[in-house]
C-alpha cells in the first residue's frame, strides 16, 4: 500500500538525505496503477530525492512516462536481455530494435535513459556487439549497467558460471567501446561494482576517470565545497566554485578535458564536433547461500525495508522473511498492521498475523522447494 511505501522513503531520505537517488522496482512497478506511480514520484520529489523507474518496458509507454515526467520522475532504466526470454528474440542483437524502441518512447521527456543487461554464459560474447550499440546511441543514454547472473534466491538460475568473472566482463566491454574498462575509481566493495564514465563522439569512447590521483584530488574539493553527503551527485552544479577553491586543481582539469578531446578529435570531425557523456557500471551480486559480510557491509545498494535499509543481496537471500512480515501503518488514525501474506489491513496485533506468503507470491527457489514438496505429499 502507499502509506508503507511513503514510509518507507521517509526511511531512505532520514538516513541519506536531499539529492539520494530511489529505484522504483519490483517486480515491474509498471503493473500498478500509474496513480500510484506518480505519486511515488511526487513524494520522491517532495523530498527533494531523485527517482528512477526500474521496468522491462513492456507497460511502460509513452504516454505512461509522460505521465510520471511530469509526477517528477528523473529516470527510467529499462532491463532488456536474453535472459527474459521475449518472444521472436534469439540474440541480443536482435533485441537492440526493442532497445531502440524504449529509447525512442522516453526521448524528448526530460528524463535520463539507462539500460541493466543481465550477462551470463549465454550472451557473454554479445558483450562488445551491444557496447557498440549504446556507443552509437551515447547521446541519449546516462547510464548502461551489466549484471552477472547469480542464484539471488529470487530467480530459478544456478550459481553463476565460474568461467564468467568481473574481468572477462571488463575485458569484453572494453573490446565494445575501444577503451579499457573500468577506471580504478570505485563505488562500494571491489568485488561488487565496478565503473567508469566515458566521452564518446563518434566511433571513438575515452575514459574520463584514468587519472585517479587527480580524480580523488576532485572528489576531496568537491567535499570541502559541498558538506551535504552528495557531494560528488552535485560536483556539477559546483564546478564553478573550483578555481576560487583550488586554481591548481582548475587547471589540471582543464588540461584533462584537453587531452579528453585531443583523443576524441577524428571522431570529432567526422561527427561535427557532437559529443555525449555515459555511464558504464558492473555489478556481481553474490549467491543467496555465500554471503560475504564485508561486501554487505560496503553495498551501496539498498533496498528500503521495513527495518531501514538494508544491502540488496541480504535482502534477496532473506526475501520472504523481508516482504512477508508484517508492517505497522496507521489507518484512519488507528494503529493497524498490513500482512503481505494476505494483503490485508488489519488491527489484529502483529503475532497473530501470517507471515508465510501464498505459493502464487513465492519466487524462485522457495517456489521450486514448495512445487516440489506439494508433488512429493500427492
Amino acid at each position: 500500500p502507499l502509506p508503507v511505501l511513503f514510509q518507507r522513503i521517509a526511511k531512505v531520505h532520514a538516513q541519506y538525505g536531499d539529492g539520494t537517488t530511489i529505484q522504483i522496482t519490483g517486480g515491474d512497478p509498471t503493473l500498478r496503477k500509474v496513480e500510484d506511480v506518480e505519486a511515488i514520484c511526487q513524494e520522491i520529489k517532495r523530498l527533494k530525492m531523485r527517482s528512477c523507474l526500474m521496468t522491462n518496458g513492456i507497460r511502460a509507454t509513452r504516454p505512461f512516462l509522460r505521465r510520471l515526467a511530469t509526477a517528477g520522475l528523473d529516470d527510467v532504466a529499462f532491463h532488456v536481455d536474453l535472459t527474459q526470454e521475449r518472444m521472436g528474440f534469439d540474440s541480443e542483437g536482435a533485441l537492440n530494435d526493442l532497445r531502440q524502441t524504449y529509447i525512442d518512447r522516453a526521448r524528448g521527456l526530460g528524463i535520463r535513459i539507462l539500460f541493466n543487461t543481465t550477462v551470463f554464459d549465454g550472451n557473454i560474447a554479445e558483450v562488445p556487439d551491444l557496447c557498440r550499440f549504446f556507443r552509437e546511441q551515447a547521446e541519449h543514454l546516462a547510464l548502461i549497467s551489466f549484471q552477472m547472473q547469480s542464484d539471488t534466491g529470487r530467480g530459478a538460475q544456478p550459481e553463476r558460471d565460474k568461467r564468467l568473472t568481473q574481468e572477462l566482463l571488463s575485458a569484453q566491454i572494453s573490446k565494445g567501446f575501444g577503451t579499457s574498462f573500468p577506471s580504478k575509481i570505485g563505488i562500494g566493495h571491489s568485488d561488487c561494482t565496478r565503473y567508469d564514465h566515458l566521452a564518446i563522439s563518434g566511433d571513438q569512447a575515452v575514459s574520463v576517470l584514468t587519472d585517479t590521483r587527480l580524480v580523488k584530488r576532485a572528489i576531496s574539493t568537491f567535499e570541502r565545497l559541498d558538506t551535504s553527503q552528495r557531494a560528488v551527485a552535485n560536483s556539477k552544479g559546483n564546478l564553478h566554485k573550483v578555481p576560487f577553491k583550488d586554481p591548481t586543481l582548475a587547471l589540471r582539469l582543464l588540461a584533462a578535458a584537453l587531452k579528453v578531446l585531443w583523443q576524441l578529435r577524428a571522431g570529432l570531425w567526422f561527427s561535427r564536433g557532437r559529443l555525449a557523456r555515459m555511464s558504464v557500471v558492473t555489478h556481481a551480486f553474490m549467491d543467496a547461500r555465500n554471503l560475504v559480510p564485508e561486501r554487505c557491509a560496503s553495498c551501496v545498494f539498498m533496498v528500503a525495508s521495513r527495518d531501514g535499509p538494508i544491502s540488496m543481496c541480504v535482502f534477496n537471500a532473506e526475501r520472504d522473511a523481508q516482504l512477508f512480515a508484517p508492517v505497522q501503518i496507521n489507518n484512519e488514525g488507528k494503529q493497524a498492521w498490513w500482512s503481505a501474506a494476505t494483503d490485508e489491513v488489519t488491527d489484529m496485533p502483529v503475532a497473530q498475523l501470517p507471515d508465510v506468503p501464498r505459493y502464487k507470491n513465492m519466487k524462485g527457489r522457495q517456489r521450486v522447494e514448495e512445487a516440489r514438496r506439494r508433488a512429493g505429499a500427492t
